[in-house]
């Protein structure tokens, strides 16, 4: 049993029940006793719990030829799990999320149905696929915080919050992608049946220019996550123009702002993959301040 929890990835899926709760918070604030006793929030934080744990578990059940090479300790390849059990896991899992969802509402009904099988096409369709793949993620990571929200029975400022970590986290997926293949083109290719041209075809495509035509498809996602961190920032200040949070988020959202900024400079002077890997580092600080902004302007 220790082996289909593992695949579970508990930590990963603990983190995502995690911004349920700030999703929530954000929406009922300090109002300790109110909070506190508003179960739906801790229903909410279970049922992405089991949704994400069973994600990870189809993804195990998917990956499972790459693993046998990239990854032969993890539960399956190893044969301390059966592939038929993996399903059998997962589908309980995502059951159990959906059905509990139910008692929440319906906002938190739909969404759990919409993510669960979302999880299920990323994991069969979407890795592989730059962009597509990396929006998929986002919209996931950004989705816990709405969540939260609906449970609270309050969309609004959780939506802002999902619009902002969804469009920074594109941009840090399509960096990170970016870092992977600078560092091992093979790398980010879960099936290693395909030959070294296959594995850029995947991602970049190729053409008559051959490197060349790599490139040209490296500085086409480049510009798209500078498009995506833009907009994070045009959005970035429409709670406190909207009177939804105070200048307390102001003053701390435009650091987070200059943070953003200073990711897009790096991003079209990079080249190597160290280059890569300091601008996803910033981006991932500028996330974490602005979700402080965001928690700092309902406290103040």
């Amino acid at each position: 049993m220790l082996a289909y929890l593992e695949m579970m990835r508990p930590l990963n899926a603990l983190m995502s029940a995690i911004a349920v709760f700030i999703g929530g918070f954000i929406v009922l604030g300090l109002n300790a006793s109110y909070f506190f006793a508003f179960s739906p929030i801790y229903f909410a934080m279970i049922v992405v719990f089991l949704v994400t744990g069973a994600g990870n578990v189809i993804n195990d059940v998917l990956d499972i030829h790459s693993d046998k090479v990239n990854r032969p300790r993890r539960p399956i390849p190893s044969g301390r799990a059966s592939k038929k059990g993996a399903i059998a896991f997962s589908v309980a899992l995502f059951a159990a999320g959906i059905v509990l969802s139910g008692f929440i509402n319906w906002v938190c009904f739909i969404i759990a149905i919409f993510n669960s099988a979302l999880l299920i096409v990323y994991s069969a369709v979407l890795q592989n696929k730059i962009l597509l793949g990396n929006i998929a993620v986002s919209y996931l990571v950004g989705s816990t915080f709405l969540f939260g929200g609906a449970a609270a029975l309050n969309l609004r400022l959780p939506l802002l919050l999902m619009l902002l970590a969804s469009l920074a986290n594109i941009s840090r997926e399509v960096i990170k992608d970016i870092e992977d293949i600078e560092g091992d083109r093979l790398g980010f290719l879960k099936d290693l049946a395909h030959n070294v041209k296959s594995a850029v075809v995947s991602r970049f495509g190729t053409g008559p220019g051959g490197d060349v035509s790599i490139r040209y498809r490296r500085q086409t996602v480049i510009n798209t996550a500078i498009a995506s961190m833009t907009c994070a920032i045009i959005v970035s200040p429409l709670p406190f123009l909207l009177g939804i949070l105070g200048w307390l988020y102001l003053i701390l959202v435009i650091p987070t702002d200059i943070i953003f900024v200073s990711s897009i400079y790096m991003m079209t002077k990079a080249k190597k993959k160290k280059h890569y890997s300091w601008i996803s580092k910033l981006i991932k600080a500028g996330m974490l301040l602005g979700l402080i902004a965001f928690i700092a302007g309902v406290i103040f």
